[in-house]
């Protein structure tokens, strides 16, 4: 803990490193949990086109001659 006496730059550095440190942490914690509610990750069900239908070479490309 900074003393009144000290420099402002020296009072201030303390709270302006804790305030990064907090806020990086919430920051971390934020991505995490929107990351975990988010199902980005899975394979999409329904319309999901097959490893054959999604090589070039389809209509919309052209033929692969």
């Amino acid at each position: 803990m900074a003393y009144k006496s000290d420099s402002l730059n020296r009072r201030s550095l303390g709270p302006a490193i804790a305030s990064a440190v907090v806020g990086i942490a919430m920051g971390v914690v934020a991505v995490l949990g929107i990351a975990a509610f988010s199902d980005q990750d899975a394979v999409p069900h329904g319309n999901a086109v097959t490893a054959e239908d999604a090589m070039l070479g389809g209509p919309e490309y052209g033929t692969r001659q």
